[in-house]
């Protein structure tokens, strides 16, 4: 075999694997960015006024992680251990508490209880115990995705004036955002109740990098609230 057509042959095994393993990543973030919708979607559809209710009390007296600085980044593999989890009935999620939307950049999710990522992979999280739609701080995480529609990650396109509403299936609570910043990891204060303030708090990485070192955070101010309609 002369050399250049061991060079042509080496050079073809080359671009088939580099072929490979550029679909298998494909693959595995379609994998992904589908789980992560579908789990999200079927707490939402699972929500009801009693749902909510069986949430909150199962909540009660559980030690849930509020710390989304012990939280880990979602891989594909880590989602796919989730939506095993859910398929065979044993998902750890104990049901969405709430809805929360930003019609302007198009999130749609449950609201669970704690920063796990057994919450967090379908949607927001609490970071405080016993928080409550129109009262207070009401702040909430969620991940940073690569895909750029997937959980908090449409919250880079937020603009102030843009309205969040959440929903505990009773009542519906609009907010109008007054500040989109980024913040370091270590500035817990923003999701710290402020007096006569009634606000709420949405909190994510800035980036999908791992370790990524600020947070942008999303406040907005109590507008209205309104009676879910029968």
């Amino acid at each position: 075999m002369t050399k250049r057509k061991r060079s042509f042959k080496l050079s073809s095994l080359w671009l088939l694997v580099m072929f490979l393993v550029g679909s298998g990543l494909v693959l595995l973030a379609l994998t992904q960015s589908y789980s992560v919708s579908r789990m999200g979607d079927t707490a939402l559809r699972k929500i009801t006024t009693e749902s909510v209710q069986r949430a909150t009390k199962a909540a009660k007296g559980k030690t849930a992680p509020f710390n989304y600085a012990k939280t880990s980044q979602l891989t594909p593999l880590t989602v796919g251990g989730y939506e095993i989890r859910e398929l065979t009935g044993h998902s750890g999620y104990d049901g969405a508490v709430g809805q929360l939307r930003v019609p302007a950049v198009g999130v749609n999710l449950p609201i669970g209880i704690g920063v796990s990522n057994a919450v967090m992979v379908r949607g927001a999280g609490t970071f405080k115990a016993d928080q409550r739609m129109g009262q207070g701080n009401y702040a909430l995480a969620g991940h940073y995705m690569t895909s750029k529609h997937l959980l908090f990650s449409p919250l880079k396109q937020v603009k102030r004036g843009d309205s969040v509403y959440l929903s505990n299936a009773n009542q519906v609570y609009r907010y109008r955002v007054t500040r989109v910043r980024v913040v370091d990891r270590h500035a817990v204060d923003v999701i710290d109740d402020v007096p006569g303030q009634k606000l709420v708090t949405l909190v994510t990485c800035a980036s999908a990098k791992r370790n990524e070192p600020n947070r942008l955070v999303v406040q907005g101010k109590l507008d209205s609230v309104k009676r879910v309609a029968a």
